[in-house]
């Protein structure tokens, strides 16, 4: 099966000691990397370069061998585009994209990209910090998000549900002021 790859997985994988189950998923699965997993993988790198910049030399190393086989999903930005801006427009999530200035490493909010992509390209998400797309996913329906900790799949929703994809892309085609809620739940 093919996933959209979330920046804990990477990290996760680049660890000397991995966990035997992640080795045997990422072995019997296709990834591919959003732009914005790239950016805040590289953002982590730079980070490390500060106190071990041997560390980082081997991150650099891990992700170019990577880079190969997970490669760069595109040719969607603009229905990705139209999407994040209304996962930006969704008050709900306002505490996921905020950067929080005071903190050490301020994010920047990549979950709400990510988690665009993952719609945009049909792809579920894999990962282990998965709550940030539990909390997004009750609002825009993800394709599915497979927690890693404990090798199942997780909703939002209560019930499992049938999402229409063709019906969502269709949303995001209509909207032509960015400002409609796709694939927002009725409360």
């Amino acid at each position: 099966m093919k996933y959209l790859a979330t920046t804990c997985l990477v990290s996760e994988v680049s660890k000397p000691r991995q966990k035997p189950h992640v080795l045997e998923f990422i072995a019997t699965n296709t990834f591919v990397f959003s732009a914005e997993t790239l950016i805040d993988v590289q953002r982590g790198i730079l980070r490390t370069s500060r106190t071990n910049p041997q560390k980082a030399a081997e991150l650099r190393e891990w992700l170019s061998s990577v880079n190969s086989s997970w490669p760069l999903v595109t040719g969607r930005e603009p229905e990705k585009a139209k999407l994040v801006a209304a996962m930006l427009e969704c008050r709900e999530l306002k505490n996921i994209w905020l950067p929080q200035p005071r903190a050490a490493h301020p994010g920047f909010g990549y979950h709400v990209s990510i988690a665009a992509a993952a719609i945009t390209y049909e792809l579920p998400l894999a990962g282990f910090g998965i709550d940030t797309f539990l909390e997004i996913d009750r609002y825009f329906s993800l394709p599915g998000i497979f927690d890693l900790k404990d090798g199942s799949w997780r909703s939002a929703a209560i019930e499992c549900r049938t999402v229409d994809w063709k019906q969502v892309s269709m949303q995001l085609h209509r909207s032509s002021d960015g400002r409609q809620a796709y694939g927002r739940r009725a409360a």
